[in-house]
């Protein structure tokens, strides 16, 4: 290689990484905020149920977020005979989602619940790694309780991917802002 071929690809490396480490603030409705790294882009195809899909297929890098009120949340307790098992707050919403979760996670690996707040709102996280449909996944998950709202955050990427991308996916879960 001649010193101008090293010299581009020094200059391109560099701004690769300078790229991936940019972060773009989405607002939701008026409801929320989060920072994302910019490298992902609006997707619909991740989840029915989210207020918030982005992703970079190439890199195996998905984030979504699922905002429920707190009534849908006591009412759907109610309807379906729950309230013995779940509490309605951030420690029973926690709590059902993650059963739901770990019934579709082969050989489930959980890191202990971390009780902590998030922007001044009571909040739970964790990692999950495991077998999703026959891939090996890492998952990093937040539960945090806002005013009116229950939040659910979910970043993902393949597990050969997981020291790449964690603390990445540590600063989306703590960069949830109520508005």
């Amino acid at each position: 290689m001649n010193k101008i071929t090293i010299l581009l690809f020094t200059i391109l490396s560099l701004n690769a990484c300078q790229a991936d480490d940019k972060q773009q603030t989405i607002v939701v409705e008026k409801k929320y905020s989060i920072s994302i790294p910019a490298f992902l882009t609006k997707t619909t195809k991740l989840n029915d149920e989210a207020s918030l899909q982005f992703q970079h297929p190439w890199k195996e890098f998905y984030v979504i977020v699922i905002d429920e009120s707190k009534s849908e949340m006591q009412k759907a307790l109610v309807d379906n005979n729950l309230t013995e098992m779940y509490s309605n707050d951030i420690k029973g919403y926690s709590e059902l989602l993650l059963s739901g979760f770990n019934q579709k996670i082969v050989g489930a690996q959980k890191t202990k619940i971390v009780e902590t707040f998030v922007n001044n709102m009571p909040a739970r996280l964790l990692t999950i790694s495991g077998k999703f449909e026959g891939i090996d996944a890492f998952y990093s998950l937040a539960f945090i309780e806002g005013k009116d709202r229950y939040y659910q955050i979910m970043a993902w990427t393949l597990l050969s991917k997981k020291n790449e991308y964690k603390d990445k996916m540590n600063q989306i879960m703590h960069s949830l802002k109520e508005l």
